[in-house]
């Protein structure tokens, strides 16, 4: 009979001290996942497929010699008529730099021509970002740039049709801010705010303040 309640009370602390490891471990593992430290995701554009100013192809176009009477004139007709879209296609990356999947709502973006910004808009599309991987996110936005140039810009219009394909011009810059969905189905506030350059290599200051990506070219 003693050796039956040896036996149980064995049992029974081993049970204990089991029970107790893994309550340990889980303890350490949910606080390990909790101390992972979430950062935002990295944008960046991998490519520009198209680019026209009132629809006309400007991707090609790098010097003066390559706007001839007829392109001229197509861009000189759109601005007469106060309608000189720009349209352009680009293809961003969305990289996740944490070791858990992420995933956001969308992004608002400001686009900025030669520095200056000419339009915003919002992407309203759920991207889910494997852990420690990028997905490619296709982006076409169109803006008319009558207002941008002005009402003296006649002169200045063959030169601004010039560039937008060059990588090493930068003539395109997008402010991005990814955008989190809060419980109720809304968009948060943006959570952090990236400029991006035709096929640049993001490097990231982590916030406060907001991180910034900034966007140099690559070959």
């Amino acid at each position: 009979m003693k050796k039956v309640t040896r036996f149980f009370s064995r049992t029974a602390s081993l049970l204990l001290v089991a029970a107790s490891a893994a309550a340990t471990s889980c303890t350490l593992h949910g606080a390990h996942q909790e101390g992972i430290a979430h950062h935002e995701p990295q944008f960046r554009v991998r490519a520009v497929e198209e680019a026209s100013l009132n629809g006309l192809d400007v991707l090609a176009l790098h010097e003066p010699a390559d706007m001839d009477l007829p392109r001229r004139n197509q861009v000189i007709a759109g601005y007469v008529n106060q309608q000189l879209p720009l349209r352009i296609r680009v293809r961003v990356n969305a990289y996740n730099p944490n070791p858990v999947p992420t995933a956001i709502a969308g992004f608002d973006y400001t686009v900025l021509v030669d520095g200056r910004p000419l339009g915003k808009s919002r992407l309203v599309n759920t991207l889910e970002l494997p852990a420690g991987d990028s997905v490619r996110v296709p982006l076409t936005f169109e803006f008319n740039t009558y207002k941008y140039l002005g009402e003296d810009a006649m002169p200045a219009l063959r030169n601004f049709a010039l560039g937008f394909g060059d990588l090493r011009r930068q003539r395109i810059t997008l402010q991005v801010r990814p955008l989190l969905r809060a419980p109720k189905g809304r968009f948060s506030s943006p959570v952090s705010q990236a400029a991006l350059a035709y096929g640049g290599a993001a490097t990231t200051q982590v916030s406060p303040p907001p991180a910034v990506i900034h966007a140099a070219p690559t070959n």
